[in-house]
């Protein structure tokens, strides 16, 4: 099977930073596989946050849903260890964008995980994808810039 790998963007946009919990340790004592995903997903959280909006899952008429990721493992985390979670947002196209996340293991001092996820907009209401709204595009550029 062709190992797969994660283009890392030019630059991030946005940093925060995780414990691991007794919560993310697996029986083999490291951070669990299924735990990197949400791990990205609390930072994505933080950074809506951070763009200023109050609701961080459905905001501009419209909820944010993932309709694909990929995760790339790249070496073990373990119960307290302090990870940095970097984010880029990234291949705007009409309905759809990227979230690009390198997380690292600050105490270890290495790459711990790259993860991409693809999100849309998606109107509940009306049932149906909608285009990247102008105003979520502009606060992301103010970010960048």
């Amino acid at each position: 099977m062709s190992k797969k790998t994660i283009t890392l963007p030019e630059r991030f946009i946005f940093s925060t930073e995780y414990d691991v919990l007794y919560s993310d340790v697996n029986s083999a004592n490291h951070l669990g596989a299924d735990r990197v995903l949400p791990i990205a997903m609390e930072a994505q959280l933080r950074f809506i946050k951070h763009l200023g909006y109050d609701n961080a899952t459905a905001f501009e008429d419209a909820g944010l849903i993932m309709v694909h990721s990929e995760v790339l493992y790249l070496a073990e985390a373990t119960y307290g260890d302090h990870l940095k979670i970097e984010l880029a947002a990234n291949n705007f196209l009409e309905k759809s964008f990227e979230f690009t996340y390198r997380i690292m293991n600050l105490s270890k001092g290495s790459e711990m995980a790259r993860v991409v996820t693809t999100l849309l907009f998606f109107d509940y209401q009306r049932k149906c994808v909608v285009a990247v709204p102008e105003a979520f595009l502009e606060r992301v550029g103010k970010v960048e810039s």
